[in-house]
């Protein structure tokens, strides 16, 4: 079964790598007749992981790992985390090359296209599924090239072509970064495969004298998924085909949580790594959504929004709550891929629905009432749920994140003018969500829970600082968005809006290092 297993899963990455031994002018000319092939080959792939997957549960679950030769390089391993994402990834992969088919209709390098993506796709593929540091490593960096081809797609765009060189620029300091700390862990314990590597890790109580490869490990995580302040590229790519957005902002940004979950038996053993991780991925999404809000085009509020949804999953990860960061990186994949392929339609759809909604001019102080609503669903589900913030580490902030978004929910219909039945209908839609949320939470911890570690202990401090910021934010964003004078003045929120419009002016310090490092000419 095993054998079934790890050929269902392993013949897609070599099939879709055949697309680069092609001639790039070869399939510019027959491009029509080939993408119909490589979309067909990737739906193939899917379905074949899809039917590995319901056989591996159907057979126990069990972990398992299958090699090409004796020294453990090249391989597959078979766990709900690599089976979980490699499902994702092959049908997001065959759904954005469907769509690219029309997307790119009667272009002349729709060819090219094909090829890079799916040497893309492979190396995701690779990715998710390796056993080793090897695998993982390398399939790293080919994704990471591959990516590099399709954001430079249309050369004529420089702003587009900038944003590519910066990624690059970034991108191999995050690879080195990355393989001194393969190389760093391989010497430590002389194994690089997953199996012996966790088993290693399990049998210690520390690796506190390790927290160098911490340290390149994290470093290589944030660049990977643009946390700043290494996300300047992130927001100019939008210049590339829309495809590219979707599967990079859907799958290739994912690189750096999981990173983060894959290693989490090193993680929890370094607990003041893990702080650092939460830090930088709660001041990330603030950053991230404070921006967000404040763009007028749609794809770079797009682009803000996953620098911001990357760092909510590294905060994740930092806290030790890995099994939420898999469900968060499941849910924002489909999401933001989804988000790109429509984004085309949607200033057109808002246009048809006449969706200009007539806020009304509350009492600030109203937004207690929000909050407390929002609070006491939460507390409530938590109970239900039995979900302890001191027997799991990270619940205090993560639920905290859920009265954000709902205590959003509430003071947007109240604004709206909802009172009586129907604001109790969108408490019940707000509870309903939570209770959604609680629930698969709930699941991935059960799912996930043998492939991923949690940490043992509370960082009560680093909670309870996360959670007074998170707690701000949500209330400087509210005032910041209604217009209406508060705790901040008017003429202080037009100012904030201007920095925040311009990312507080952190692309155009990175443009101008950009240029001095010659990764432009200074003219473009």
């Amino acid at each position: 079964m095993i054998a079934f297993l790890s050929l269902a899963i392993a013949w897609g990455i070599p099939a879709l790598l055949v697309w680069s031994l092609v001639s790039t002018s070869y399939l510019n000319q027959h491009a029509t007749r080939l993408f119909v092939l490589g979309e067909k080959l990737a739906w193939a792939v899917c379905a074949s992981i899809l039917s590995a997957l319901l056989a591996w549960i159907s057979t126990g679950a069990v972990t398992f790992d299958i090699y090409l030769s004796a020294a453990k390089l090249i391989g597959i391993r078979g766990d709900a985390l690599s089976f979980a994402l490699a499902l994702l990834v092959s049908f997001l992969g065959a759904l954005i090359l469907r769509f690219s088919k029309n997307y790119l209709a009667g272009d002349c390098a729709q060819g090219y296209f094909l090829k890079w993506m799916s040497v893309t796709l492979a190396a995701v593929l690779a990715q998710v599924m390796a056993p080793g540091l090897f695998q993982f490593a390398l399939a790293w960096i080919v994704g990471s090239l591959s990516l590099h081809k399709l954001l430079i797609y249309f050369p004529d765009r420089h702003g587009t072509v900038l944003s590519a060189r910066k990624k690059a620029f970034w991108g191999r300091i995050s690879d080195v970064a990355l393989i001194v700390a393969f190389i760093g862990i391989y010497r430590s314990f002389g194994v690089q495969d997953f199996t012996q590597l966790f088993a290693a890790w399990a049998a210690v109580d520390s690796v506190s004298n390790l927290t160098w490869i911490a340290a390149l490990l994290i470093l290589s995580a944030l660049i990977q998924s643009a946390q700043v302040p290494f996300h300047t590229w992130l927001p100019d790519t939008m210049g590339a085909p829309t495809p590219v957005s979707a599967f990079m902002h859907a799958g290739i940004i994912n690189g750096g949580g999981f990173l983060a979950i894959r290693l989490s038996q090193f993680f929890v053993h370094t607990p003041n790594a893990l702080s650092v991780l939460a830090i930088c991925g709660a001041l990330t999404a603030v950053y991230g959504a404070m921006v967000m809000l404040s763009q007028t085009s749609v794809k770079r509020a797009l682009a803000y929004s996953t620098i911001a949804q990357m760092g909510f999953m590294l905060l994740q990860c930092g806290l030790g709550a890995f099994h939420i960061a898999v469900l968060h990186l499941l849910a924002h994949s489909l999401y933001k891929a989804h988000a790109f392929l429509t984004c085309g339609s949607a200033v057109e759809t808002a246009k048809k629905l006449k969706a200009k909604p007539h806020y009304r001019r509350l009492n600030p102080k109203r937004i207690w009432l929000a909050i407390s609503v929002s609070l006491a669903i939460v507390v409530g589900l938590s109970i239900a749920f039995e979900l302890s913030p001191s027997k799991k580490p990270g619940m205090l902030v993560l639920s905290l994140v859920v009265v954000m978004a709902l205590t959003q929910l509430l003071w947007t219909a109240m604004r709206r003018g909802q009172q009586g039945i129907a604001f109790a209908g969108t408490v019940g839609v707000a509870g309903s969500i939570a209770a959604l949320y609680f629930f698969l939470a709930q699941m991935a911890y059960y799912f996930f829970s043998s492939a991923v570690a949690m940490r043992s202990d509370s960082a009560w401090v680093l909670e309870l600082f996360i959670a007074a910021v998170l707690l701000l934010f949500l209330i400087t964003s509210i005032r910041f968005q209604d217009g209406e004078p508060g705790f901040l003045s008017v003429a202080y929120k037009r100012r904030l809006y201007v920095h925040a419009l311009n990312g507080f002016y952190m692309n155009t310090v990175a443009n101008r290092l950009a240029r001095k490092l010659g990764l432009v000419a200074k003219h473009q």
